[in-house]
């Protein structure tokens, strides 16, 4: 058997992979690739993070300008003049409708934004620059008549809180046309604390009494326990926790809360000279000192103590504490309702000067009114209801002082340069100098002086019994002088002597001869005022000013040149009759000189809001500057 040999020819194998270098190249490229797509993604993700931070901020920013703007175009002080002591409707050049209310501004540390505090009055009806009419709401709760434990239905008496709003059905909430506002930031926290002002609705063509009252006439927040009855709950004196209206301790012997009308927005004087309730004196607003006589009357709470922290205003967190109580009785040491606070025993939470307290700089809140023994509580019930926007960094703010030409605190110490009638160059203090402040209101201010205050005031402001005090500054176009034959100094009356005179920036031909003199001679565009009569409050010549020495209508009225017969020399004896307002001229009994009466005052302008707040997941920050114009427009 023949067996075929068949040679077996080998074939190289074939390629079924990668060599190491191609596996090791490919691999590189592909996490190369990787990274710039996962870098790509970041930028991209990180770029929508920013853009979503930008965007919310933007959101936040016309949400605060909306709401600021808002209340400020609803403001009732429409010309923010402070009054003069003793100013009266009668004489005043301005009528006292556009001056009600008060503005007030207070910004301590002067290098700090973080202590600045913003508050005024607005009414809901004021559509000068904002059309709409809503009003603002609040808490209320329904009461009880405690005399006899009569029906609580609201149809048989209105004359209660929880009634404001119009409806008879008991929904918790009253409502006003009118407020106190303020806007103040605490721990990274911009806060706006709303205070209504009682405005009961008129029943059967009736107006209610702004107090609530009960059918048979009996106040519902006065009792001997300074205690009042909710339909629910009991009994209670826990007051800014049912009750989101502006109030104050009763002033008669029964304790109880007076609840602030709008009333209380009239700033005339009262009958025979009696103090008016008036929201224009400190002592009637909200986070002001009610009580105690002299300098601590009237003196706004916004530190712990005289040199601590900043509150600005109490917190809705901190005044429906169970231990609050005030205004409807003394605030007590928490868990101990026999003790009252304070080292003075005053139980007075409003009383800066003898009541120090505490704040936690970790949660915010002051630890005498955290619901914890230990203070680290969080406060009462209705916490974060005046929450505005958080993470705020700064919000200061700055006054336009018109002789400056620029923003800055009231009580700063700058000066302009001005040239006189003659070419010589002086400097002269702002309108808001620390100089131009009244010796006899210097004690006013939140921690006993006035420097960074301004509050446009109320006439008829008494701290002592013989005198009225004054506003902390008052801008003047003329500033009387010191001296009765001196030329305006740039420091106000009772203020070191400068030996400069002041001419007007914006009338700059008017020169101001200080006080009219007898047998003078002046010349056209001479600014005058009244005479000064040192008289020393009647006890004799001390050549010292005096308010009281100055006749009606004091500074607000100056008196122009502006017409002579024959030469420009006064009458030798007589003092012309001189108007009490403004554009009436008159004559000097020997027809030499005629006058004419100008409005001296200076109103505030506008102010300046910076705001500076953060977005934390995108650590993006936004900076607002808010030109706030307090003139109105035509």
């Amino acid at each position: 058997m023949r067996q075929d040999h068949f040679r077996i020819h080998r074939q190289p194998p074939s390629r079924r992979g990668f060599t190491l270098v191609e596996m090791l190249v490919s691999v590189a490229l592909v996490l190369l690739m990787m990274s710039l797509f996962a870098s790509i993604f970041s930028m991209a993700s990180n770029s929508v993070s920013t853009q979503r931070g930008i965007s919310l901020n933007d959101q936040k920013a016309r949400s605060l300008t909306t709401m600021i703007r808002a209340d400020l175009h609803h403001r009732t002080m429409r010309f923010p003049q402070p009054f003069y002591p003793g100013e009266n409707s009668a004489t005043s050049p301005t009528p006292f409708g556009t001056r009600s209310g008060y503005l007030y501004i207070s910004t301590n540390d002067p290098n700090s934004g973080l202590d600045d505090l913003l508050q005024f009055t607005v009414r809901s009806d004021i559509l000068i620059e904002d059309t709409d009419s809503s009003p603002w709401f609040g808490r209320a709760q329904l009461l009880v008549d405690r005399v006899n434990g009569s029906s609580t239905s609201l149809s048989i008496n209105t004359n209660q809180p929880e009634a404001d709003d119009g409806s008879l059905l008991v929904n918790s909430t009253g409502s006003s046309t009118a407020a106190e506002v303020c806007y103040f930031v605490r721990n990274g926290n911009l806060y706006r604390r709303i205070s209504l002002l009682r405005d009961p609705l008129p029943v059967a063509g009736r107006q209610l009494n702004e107090q609530p009252t009960t059918i048979g006439g009996v106040p519902y927040f006065a009792a001997a326990d300074g205690q009042f009855q909710l339909a629910s709950g009991g009994l209670s004196n826990d007051f800014w926790r049912h009750f989101d209206y502006s109030a104050y301790p009763s002033t008669s012997s029964t304790p109880g809360a007076t609840f602030t009308g709008v009333s209380a927005l009239n700033n005339e004087f009262g009958t025979a000279g009696a103090t008016l309730e008036a929201l224009g004196n400190p002592r009637f607003r909200f986070g002001f000192n009610a009580m105690g006589t002299g300098v601590q009357s009237g003196l706004s709470r916004e530190h712990t103590a005289p040199g601590g922290y900043f509150l600005g205003r109490f917190l809705h967190a901190e005044t429906s504490a169970s231990n609050f109580n005030w205004p409807q009785a003394l605030a007590h040491v928490d868990g101990d309702p026999s003790t009252p606070l304070g080292t003075a025993a005053s139980g007075n939470p409003m009383n800066v000067m003898d009541v120090p307290l505490t704040l936690n700089t970790a949660t915010g809140l002051v630890t005498e009114f955290s619901e914890s023994a230990s203070g680290r509580g969080r406060g009462g019930p209705r916490r974060m209801e005046d929450l505005l926007l958080s993470n705020v960094h700064e919000m200061k703010l700055e006054i336009w002082d018109e002789r400056l030409q620029k923003y800055t605190t009231p009580g700063h110490s700058e000066q302009v340069q001005v040239r006189d009638l003659n070419g010589n160059l002086a400097w002269v203090p702002g309108d808001y100098h620390m100089e131009r402040r009244y010796a006899d209101s210097d004690a006013y201010g939140p921690e006993g002086q006035s420097l960074g205050v301004f509050d446009t005031w109320h006439p008829d402001v008494k701290r002592s019994t013989t005198t009225g005090d004054h506003p902390p500054l008052i801008a003047y176009r003329y500033t009387p002088p010191m001296v009765p034959n001196g030329p305006t100094r740039p420091d106000p009356p009772g203020g070191a002597t400068v030996s400069v005179s002041e001419p007007d920036r914006q009338t700059r031909r008017a020169d101001n001869q200080g006080y009219w003199q007898p047998d003078t001679e002046y010349q056209l565009g001479d600014v005058v005022f009244v005479p000064w009569l040192d008289k020393d409050r009647g006890s004799g010549v001390d050549n010292v000013f005096q308010y009281d020495e100055i006749a009606e209508p004091k500074f607000q009225i100056a008196y122009r040149c502006v017409g002579r017969q024959g030469n420009f020399r006064s009458h030798p004896t007589l003092p012309p009759a001189f108007p009490t307002s403004p554009g009436r001229r008159v004559r000097e009994a020997n027809d030499q000189l005629e006058w004419e009466s100008i409005d001296n005052r200076r109103p505030l302008s506008s102010i300046r809001m910076t705001l500076r707040f953060m977005d934390q997941t995108t650590n993006t920050q936004r900076n607002l500057t808010l030109i706030l114009s307090l003139t109105d427009k035509e």
